[in-house]
């Protein structure tokens, strides 16, 4: 265990509140980050968190009501928040879908599909926080 444990803002956005739950408890039994979590149940309340938060990480649904999670990335790649890290979770994770979002060209792109491992949500999570040097 870390003492001096690096703060990192995540964001979820989910209209799921059961998987924004799992996600955020997943997130919290690891011990190398200190993770401030903000959730999200759609695109339009997620984006309004995305500019108040400005989260580096923010975990990301496709099917919500109103507007997608692929919305939620050209939000992100028209306002050149492209440093933004963006993993999709997704029960929908087909190839279809993998592609499309690589497509959206966020620099950091991962899918992940639910239901979820948590142990390969928190890799994923923190490979964006603490990237290899190769």
């Amino acid at each position: 265990m870390l003492k001096n444990k690096p703060k990192k803002k995540i964001l979820i956005v989910d209209d799921n509140s059961d998987i924004r739950k799992s996600v955020s408890l997943a997130l919290q039994e690891q011990d190398l980050l200190d993770i401030e979590v903000t959730e999200s149940d759609n695109v339009t309340s997620g984006i309004k968190q995305l500019k108040k938060v400005k989260p580096d990480i923010v975990i990301l649904d496709i099917h919500m009501p109103g507007k997608s999670g692929f919305d939620f990335i050209d939000y992100i790649n028209k306002n050149h928040l492209t440093k933004t890290k963006v993993i999709m979770l997704s029960a929908d994770d087909t190839l279809t879908n993998i592609f499309k979002a690589g497509d959206k060209g966020i620099n950091e792109f991962l899918f992940l599909g639910k239901p979820f491992n948590i142990s390969e949500l928190q890799a994923l999570v923190l490979g964006l926080c603490f990237p290899s040097k190769t």
